[in-house]
């Protein structure tokens, strides 16, 4: 049940990572629903968002424009990216300060990863910083996005080939606009605070499978193949520098425990309507590929 609508009008729900896929999403669903929206852009004069939000300057990772951002601000979606453990300890000290009576926290999936590995590690560690602040929380916890296939333009547009990354086996991923609308539902919903969802899309799909229904929208055959752990461990030790932490990193990702394998009705439950396949999102993005 929404909240009554004069406590609307005085609730001002601020939203980091605005101008990234769920945040932006996220803004302007709440927008339409005629929420007070607060975004947090490192450069607001190219946020380019909806007309009546409030885009201040300032990201998590800046503690002193966090005091700003939270100004009588009620409730927050807090996206993050980069180091989101400390980012997280920011944003809980300025949400304590300001007294925010709700966070939805996007955390990660793989928190329920039953093994060890440093996305895991620095996420739980960003849930317990956004616990402390005080507030009431909700945790997100999405798996693979539909939006990391992209990934792929470069290889799909130069020569027709998908080279995969995170391995072959089947899981749910989920489309980054239902993500958004469960944020939404969350914040503007009554019956969330204190809950934790794990979402994920409503298909099983292996990458495989994936590169055939992104083939077939484009009207193209592609051919796919999955590098390598050794590889791909190279690739990202080559990005952090870290390369136990790469060797973590890979070893879930690749491993068929990963915690949305099976499909859940958290999107459903939360939005009313069932998730967004992926073939609805590739023919959406299309135009990425060329």
């Amino acid at each position: 049940m929404a909240a009554a609508p004069g406590l609307e009008a005085l609730t001002v729900i601020l939203v980091t990572g605005a101008t990234g896929k769920v945040g932006r999403e996220a803004v302007e669903q709440l927008t339409r629903l005629g929420r007070k929206v607060r975004a947090l852009s490192r450069s607001p004069e190219e946020a380019h968002l909806p007309d009546g939000v409030d885009v201040v300057a300032g990201s998590p990772a800046d503690p002193a424009s966090l005091d700003a951002a939270f100004t009588n601000v009620t409730a927050a979606l807090v996206v993050l990216s980069g180091d989101v453990a400390a980012q997280a300890r920011n944003v809980a000290a300025a949400a304590a300060a300001a007294r925010v009576e709700h966070i939805v926290f996007l955390s990660s999936a793989g928190v329920l990863h039953p093994l060890p590995h440093g996305i895991a590690d620095e996420h739980r560690a960003a849930e317990e910083a956004i616990t402390a602040s005080g507030a009431a929380t909700t945790f997100l916890r999405p798996g693979p996005f539909h939006a990391n296939t992209s990934w792929w333009t470069t290889t799909v547009r130069e020569s027709g080939s998908v080279r995969c990354w995170i391995g072959d086996n089947p899981g749910a991923p989920v489309d980054e606009h239902d993500v958004a609308s469960c944020a939404v539902a969350a914040l503007t919903q009554d019956g969330h605070r204190g809950r934790a969802y794990l979402l994920t899309g409503g298909e099983i799909l292996t990458s495989r499978q994936q590169a055939s229904i992104l083939g077939d929208v484009l009207g193209r055959e592609l051919s796919f193949s999955v590098a390598p752990p050794e590889e791909v461990v190279e690739v990202f030790t080559g990005l952090t520098g870290d390369r136990p932490a790469a060797v973590a990193n890979v070893a879930a990702l690749h491993s068929p425990q990963v915690p949305w394998a099976t499909p859940t009705t958290t999107v459903r439950d939360l939005t009313g309507r069932d998730p967004r396949p992926y073939r609805a999102w590739a023919a959406a993005n299309a135009a990425l590929f060329g």
